[in-house]
């Protein structure tokens, strides 16, 4: 699978910047060209136009009227410090970007830009104080309705190291071995590839097919066998073989929100959804 562009929504936030860096990572390895996205809320403007609106600091006891014109002003500041992350991220590594602003619902506007690229990284959102990531509404949306494989990234997270990938045999899990493949090649990491097998004449028989896919890309990968199939046994191989990333493919295991949610929370591990 050949990436070309890789789409990253950005609103100058920590999660989303850690989305950018791995991006950038991605971008570097694959020749791809990053798109940079900023969406400025229309529901947000909504609410600075009511008359009651109003901004309380982390401090302070009272509020700060909202306007349009101020909110207005707050968002053009996002999108350039957005737009400047963007540009010194990819001049460091002499990329090739674009940035455009968007004005409409959040979800909306990344599902219909997400038509013109290959990939999308998104960030989580917000740390509990557990300091477990929690995956967001956009990012769980965009599993949900992704026509295109999308990178989750934790905080801290990294595309970088052992990258492993379910494989059942299905179309969908071809795929994902295969984007697994290109990135651990690119990487020089390690690929392990978590096996979903119902007997071991199934486990034999995608074993072979792995092989056969990995041996004409001159990758020679590690195989784990999954006790059971489901989430739970997938974070426990995730966990003792100390996997970064995990591609995973729709229907595999477990639906794609819920697994991707263990990963992440769980595990601190990126993402890759492939549909």
């Amino acid at each position: 699978m050949q990436v070309r562009r890789i789409l990253v929504p950005l609103d100058a936030s920590a999660a989303s910047l850690a989305a950018l860096a791995a991006a950038v990572e991605l971008a570097e390895r694959m020749d791809a060209e990053l798109v940079g996205l900023f969406v400025e809320d229309v529901r947000l403007l909504h609410l600075a136009a009511l008359p009651f609106a109003s901004e309380r600091g982390v401090f302070g006891s009272r509020g700060r009227p909202l306007n349009p014109e101020g909110m207005e002003q707050s968002l053009r500041a996002q999108a350039a410090r957005a737009e400047l992350a963007l540009s010194e991220a990819a001049g460091r590594r002499r990329l090739r970007w674009t940035f455009r602003v968007a004005r409409g619902q959040v979800l909306a506007e990344v599902l219909v830009a997400m038509d013109e690229v290959d990939l999308t990284a998104l960030g989580t959102v917000g740390v509990q104080q557990v300091r477990r990531a929690q995956i967001g509404n956009t990012a769980r949306e965009v599993i949900n309705r992704a026509t295109h494989p999308v990178l989750i990234l934790p905080p801290g997270g990294t595309v970088r190291a052992s990258i492993a990938a379910v494989f059942d045999g299905s179309p969908a899990s071809l795929k994902a071995l295969v984007l697994a493949s290109a990135v651990a090649e690119d990487d020089g990491g390690d690929l392990v590839v978590l096996l979903v097998a119902a007997d071991p004449d199934d486990e034999q028989r995608l074993r072979q097919a792995a092989t056969s896919l990995l041996q004409e890309l001159d990758i020679t990968p590690h195989f784990v066998s999954l006790a059971e199939a489901n989430s739970e046994a997938l974070a426990r191989a995730i966990r003792r073989e100390r996997v970064c990333t995990v591609v995973l493919a729709a229907g595999s295991v477990a639906s794609g929100a819920d697994t991707a949610r263990l990963l992440l929370e769980g595990q601190g591990c990126a993402v890759l959804w492939v549909p």
